[in-house]
């Protein structure tokens, strides 16, 4: 078979990288994966530096010659399918080795790419029923837990209007809007004769825009090295947390307008 050319190794090794970047994985699973599966593609001396924003990968080809590639990633989500069939078709690749058609490895990586996400409808029910889940587990009553099924659908709506306009872009405009839009509703049902609390719904709709898997990506980074990955991450989270924040406060000083 012939011997498969250090720019298929590269665009391969990086795609596989961006795909683990962009569906939530940690820095260290995409160095991992990037690194490993250029190894079984035959790079020597293959090397990955990423962070949340960009993955740099460096090799050598047959002659001892020098290649590398960087990619820009601007969109970053959550989609542990993707992350687990890369990790699958990562581990098919290291065991087949040099054996792979570049082709074929492409073709694998585009269906991943292109897998079906879940229906909008779908998203839109998980929403709501984290948000009347989250606020029962925190003492709210039936009605309580009522209101935060209708504010998490509502949210979960806007979220994904949000991120087909701006493609996903933007993270601290998010939570910022979403803060206030849960803030403000919650308050408005709060005036409902039905014995609602205010803050028991806003803590139980507020939780699907908590960057819990951000902060927890981060801590794992910097516990495995990273600390220019987890930092950013980090730091990523406290922003995220702080438009919550801002956005919560400004939805009750609306709300008391009214």
């Amino acid at each position: 078979m012939a011997e498969i050319l250090s720019d298929d190794i590269q665009d391969i090794a990086v795609t596989a990288g961006e795909i683990v970047l962009e569906n939530g994985g940690e820095t260290y699973r995409a160095e991992d994966t990037v690194v490993h599966i250029a190894t079984a593609l035959g790079a020597k001396g293959a090397s990955a530096f990423i962070t949340p924003t960009v993955v740099i990968f460096s090799c050598m080809d047959e002659k001892g010659a020098h290649h590398t590639v960087m990619r820009r990633i601007t969109k970053r989500s959550t989609n542990m399918l993707k992350l687990s069939q890369m990790n699958e078709l990562s581990h098919r690749l290291v065991h087949r080795g040099k054996t792979s058609n570049p082709s074929q490895v492409r073709t694998l990586l585009r269906r991943i790419i292109d897998a079906k996400e879940y229906s909008a409808s779908f998203l839109v029910l998980m929403g709501a029923l984290s948000s009347a889940f989250f606020t029962f587990m925190i003492d709210g009553n039936v009605f309580d837990g009522a209101a935060s099924f209708v504010i998490g659908a509502l949210t979960r709506v806007f979220m994904i209007c949000y991120a087909t306009v701006l493609d996903g872009k933007n993270s601290f405009l998010l939570s910022l809007l979403s803060g206030a839009l849960i803030s403000l509703l919650s308050d408005v049902f709060g005036f409902l004769p039905l014995g609602i609390t205010p803050a028991l719904v806003l803590g139980g709709s507020i939780m699907q825009v908590v960057p819990g898997l951000a902060f927890v990506n981060g801590i794992r980074d910097v516990i495995s090295g990273d600390l220019v990955s987890g930092g950013a991450r980090l730091l990523e989270a406290l922003m995220t947390a702080t438009g919550l924040s801002i956005g919560s406060c400004f939805g009750v000083f609306l709300a008391g307008r009214l």
